[in-house]
C-alpha cells in the first residue's frame, strides 16, 4: 500500500488539479474520494441492513439515501464531463511585421 505522497511505480506525477485549473467545480481528487466513499457507504449499508427485520420507514429512508447518492454521482460526473468537453476559445493570432534587410 502506498502513502498519499508516494506514487506507485509507472504512475506519473501530475500537478494537482483544482477549480483554478479549469477542471470543473471540484478537483479530480475530491471527485474520486466522493465516488469511492459513497459507493463504499452504499455497499456497507446493503451488507449490514437485514432486509427482513427493517421497518418500512427505515427501508424508505435508505432507498431515498441511495437514490440521492446516485443522483449526486450523476451530477458530479456530468459537471466533470461538461468541463472536459468545453473547448477554450483559441486565442486570436498575433500578426507582426518582420522587416527583412
Amino acid at each position: 500500500m502506498t502513502s498519499k505522497t508516494e506514487k506507485p511505480e509507472g504512475e506519473k506525477e501530475s500537478a494537482p488539479k483544482g477549480p483554478s485549473m479549469g477542471t470543473g467545480p471540484l478537483s479530480q481528487d475530491t471527485v474520486v474520494h466522493l465516488m469511492k466513499s459513497g459507493t463504499e457507504f452504499l455497499a456497507a449499508m446493503d451488507t449490514l441492513m437485514p432486509r427482513n427485520s427493517v421497518p418500512p420507514e427505515v427501508r424508505e429512508h435508505y432507498n431515498n439515501i441511495k437514490k440521492e447518492t446516485l443522483l449526486m454521482f450523476r451530477s458530479v460526473i456530468d459537471s466533470q464531463l461538461k468541463s472536459m468537453e468545453a473547448k477554450p476559445e483559441a486565442p486570436a493570432p498575433h500578426l507582426r511585421k518582420i522587416d527583412l534587410e
